[in-house]
């Protein structure tokens, strides 16, 4: 990109960055010059062209598309392998979800199920490797982060209560299991390796 002729203020725009704070009492500020990815070297050859035209590119991050570098705290570590599942989501009530968080688990049963499918009834061990596995620790990191670098958690009221109904480590809604019959799976070829089609496991991990 340095080797670009551009006038670098067609990517500098208020209102779009933000610095991290780390305590309440850090001012909210923006990042200075222009709004690039952290690490960003290089540029496309249609912004590029809309650069040397003097035209701000449409999906540069300077039209309010920067999001900004995530703490690990508030971003998957790690992604899932061999993993299916199925999510089916109704409308609910958006104020009374996300005025407070975490919910009460009590309101969380109301708007989210887990169904496990299996010839067994799931283990512990089962349930760490499933997205429903939630560490008490982990939720209150995240939500802090959120309600002090987020515009839209700034009047967040996190409940201490409701945190600490949560399990330290373990499932935060009920679980219902389905026992399937032999034979009985959800899984596809794709997502079985070479052991698991040959021993005819017909095992269903997570629903």
């Amino acid at each position: 990109m340095n080797k670009v002729d551009v006038e670098w203020d067609l990517l500098t725009a208020e209102g779009v960055t933000r610095k991290e704070r780390f305590t309440s009492d850090d001012p909210v500020s923006e990042l200075d010059g222009p709004v690039l990815a952290k690490g960003c070297d290089q540029v496309c050859i249609d912004c590029e062209a809309k650069l040397v035209a003097g035209v701000k590119p449409t999906h540069s991050l300077a039209n309010h598309l920067w999001i900004g570098e995530l703490p690990c705290v508030v971003r998957v570590a790690s992604g899932r392998g061999k993993l299916v599942a199925n999510a089916i989501m109704f409308a609910t009530p958006i104020r009374k979800v996300y005025d407070t968080l975490p919910i009460s688990r009590d309101e969380l049963s109301e708007v989210l199920a887990f169904v496990f499918l299996g010839s067994a009834k799931p283990t512990d061990a089962e349930f760490v490797r499933t997205p429903m596995f939630v560490r008490r620790q982990r939720v209150k990191d995240a939500l802090d982060w959120l309600k002090l670098n987020h515009r839209d958690y700034t009047a967040l009221e996190i409940s201490i209560a409701n945190l600490n109904d949560l399990p330290e480590a373990g499932i935060p809604c009920g679980v219902d299991w389905k026992q399937t019959e032999e034979g009985e799976s959800n899984l596809v070829p794709e997502a079985m390796n070479a052991w698991y089609r040959a021993s005819g496991n017909s095992r269903v991990d997570f629903q």
